[in-house]
């Protein structure tokens, strides 16, 4: 390797140690300007002098080669300039045309920087193993094999700018910590009193880290953090009731360190009340990186459950019972008719969860303290009274949930016995919505379950309405569809007071199946096009305005389509609307869907090791098998 070539790289690292490291915050210009000059000034007037040393017409023209390397590269840093922030600002482009500018330059100068580096690093090598005299026709198929290896490993630019755009990520990391989702961002803004989060942990945890890099993304004069160690804070720690570390506090309220010894210390002269108790809630995590990963997983629902009890208070969600509808408790073994995974989402929204049935209230009042009433696809028909009870619950500005079943599906799990619906009537006649007959079916746009025709029936969509019961489900539609296994449809009553909005649609492509056979008749009357699957529903009565959701399928909430991330997001829409928190809406993250924020060398490690390491093995194998048919071509000529 030239002192060229030494001069060049040390210059470049410089210039890249400036843009990557802290450490040269204060004086970043200067020091790059150094590695700028250090790269292209000295490393070009060396190349120089190298150049008028030596006679020999080849050397000479490798040396010319090199130099209009070097300068394809400095066109590169060029380039890398025109991405910086103060360029970009002085542009004056709107958003949209800032991510496209540097998005494009962002891949476009790494590939013309790679491009005048492999050749003048191929170059320079075939000069300095041939130092006295080369044919020109080797600097020329040198240049080209630069070339080559260089335009390989720029594929990864604009396969990374095109993949980034995809939204497409693998991360085949072993453990990763959530980020705090949107829906958790909001929650934490809409607190009215601050909350203290204190994190006892080990000094130098590896558990604390991941733990503070989380918090930090919530930081604000909402949520205050600290980091602590029980041994160290004694007395707060008796406070909060910390025996240990391994906790997480998150307090509401001042916490009093001065501890009175007698009651007549605890209030001053004339106070007749005392000061309101702070209010504090726990999560126990583990002091061990490796025993803590499990909490950490699913960190972000844990502290979304806990901003929500300490800023919202205890919310009450009834779900309706006997009736057969979806369970709750894990009892019957069928993924589409269990709800374990919609009951442990309620709980992570502070939802407390209870029964509510004919012995409790059902059939004769609804309870004060509900927030959500849930009617989860019953089989079996609702009795008069409790229909009277939901609906005078309603009209009283209730919160009511009913997901229904297709009468094709009540009738085939009832053993095609047609029963009379009371609650399909209180649904037109109160909320103006009508179930229709038939299941939706398609041939494409499906979830394989049984792998035969009756897949046609799992039906996924992702046509959703801009509405507050769907927000965050319109905004991820690209890439969150819900899963509606056997699902109905809905039509709009002749006769309605109530103001309904279908969310939700099915697919253009899918068709009504009136005889559950999975088979598109267009002579039986079956029809294809969008259709409604949900319906919010708002009260016409200003004084109680209550709201309701209403959905031609109940496996939606099974635990078959629950572990789908769009029906989670759908879940938590619909939730929140009905309680008139809309505006705590957004997304969760968890170990599945969270963006990876890896450290430097672990990712500069990975990056390289696939970027350069992979290409770099294919090129020498290359290279060998040239060279081992190059020998074995001279053997022969010998030998003749």
């Amino acid at each position: 390797m030239s002192a060229s070539v030494v001069a060049f790289l040390v210059g470049t690292l410089l210039f890249v140690f400036t843009q990557r490291w802290s450490v040269f915050d204060d004086a970043r210009l200067p020091f790059a300007l150094i590695g700028l000059a250090i790269a292209y000034l000295g490393s070009g007037g060396l190349r120089v002098l190298d150049y008028r040393k030596h006679g020999d017409d080849g050397v000479r023209f490798g040396h010319r080669i090199a130099l209009a390397a070097l300068g394809v590269t400095a066109v590169a840093v060029g380039l890398y300039g025109l991405t910086t922030a103060p360029v970009v600002t002085r542009l004056g482009f709107d958003d949209e045309a800032q991510t496209r500018w540097s998005g494009v330059l962002g891949w476009l100068w790494p590939l013309v920087w790679t491009l005048g580096a492999a050749v003048l690093l191929a170059v320079d090598w075939g000069i300095r193993s041939s130092p006295a005299m080369t044919p020109r026709r080797r600097i020329v198929a040198l240049a080209g094999q630069g070339s080559l290896v260089a335009m390989g490993l720029a594929l990864v630019f604009p396969i990374n700018y095109i993949a980034a755009k995809k939204n497409e990520r693998w991360d085949l990391a072993y453990f990763k910590t959530p980020t705090p989702g949107s829906a958790t961002r909001a929650i934490a803004e809409s607190l009215e009193a601050p909350v203290d989060v204190r994190i006892f942990m080990p000094p130098a945890s590896e558990v604390a880290e991941e733990l503070r890099h989380y918090f930090a993304d919530l930081a604000s004069d909402k949520v205050r953090l600290q980091i602590l160690d029980q041994a160290s804070s004694p007395r707060l720690a008796q406070a909060l009731k910390v025996r240990d570390n391994g906790l997480v506090a998150f307090t509401v309220g001042e916490v009093d360190l001065a501890a009175p010894e007698t009651p007549s210390q605890a209030k001053g002269e004339g106070e007749t009340a005392e000061k309101p108790a702070p209010i504090t809630r726990t999560l126990r995590v583990a002091t061990e990186l490796n025993d803590a990963k499990r909490t950490l997983k699913k960190l972000d629902a844990e502290v979304q459950r806990i901003l929500i009890e300490l800023g919202h208070g205890e919310r009450i969600a009834y779900l309706t019972t006997g009736h057969g509808e979806l369970d709750t408790q894990g009892n019957r073994g069928v993924l589409d008719r269990e709800a374990r995974g919609l009951k442990e989402r309620l709980g992570q929204l502070g939802f407390t969860v209870k029964t509510l049935g004919a012995h409790n209230g059902l059939a004769d009042k609804i309870p004060d303290d509900a927030d959500v009433v849930l009617v989860l696809g019953p089989h079996y028909p609702f009795q008069a009274p409790e229909v009277d009870a939901l609906r005078t619950y309603l009209r009283n500005g209730g919160a009511l949930l009913v997901a229904q079943e297709p009468a094709l599906v009540r009738e085939g799990a009832r053993g095609g016995t047609a029963l009379s619906w009371p609650l399909e009537d209180m649904l037109e006649e109160e909320m103006g919505v009508v179930l229709g007959d038939g299941v939706l079916a398609a041939e494409q746009g499906i979830v394989p379950i049984t792998h035969d025709r009756l897949d046609r029936i799992h039906i996924v969509t992702n046509s959703f309405t801009s509405h507050g019961s769907s927000r965050t489900l319109a905004q991820n539609a690209s890439n969150s569809p819900i899963f509606t296994p056997a699902a109905g449809y809905l039509e709009e009553a002749q006769d309605r007071r109530a103001s309904v909005t279908f969310t939700v649609r099915s697919l253009a492509f899918t068709w009504v199946d009136l005889n559950l056979n999975a088979e598109y008749e267009a002579d039986a009357g079956e029809t294809k096009g969008a259709r409604n699957l949900v319906a919010a529903v708002s009260g016409p009565d200003e004084k109680h305005p209550w709201r309701a959701i209403v959905t031609a399928d109940a496996s939606m909430f099974s635990d078959l389509a629950v572990g789908s991330r769009g029906n989670v997001m759908f879940v938590e829409d619909e939730l929140n609307w009905l309680i008139g928190a809309e505006a705590l809406t957004g997304t969760t993250q968890s170990e599945e869907d969270v963006k990876i924020e890896h450290t430097k060398e672990g990712q500069g490690g990975w990056f390289y090791l696939t970027v350069l390491g992979v290409p770099l093995l294919v090129f020498l194998a290359g290279a060998g098998w040239i060279r081992w048919r190059r020998r074995g071509a001279v053997v022969r000529g010998g030998a003749q």
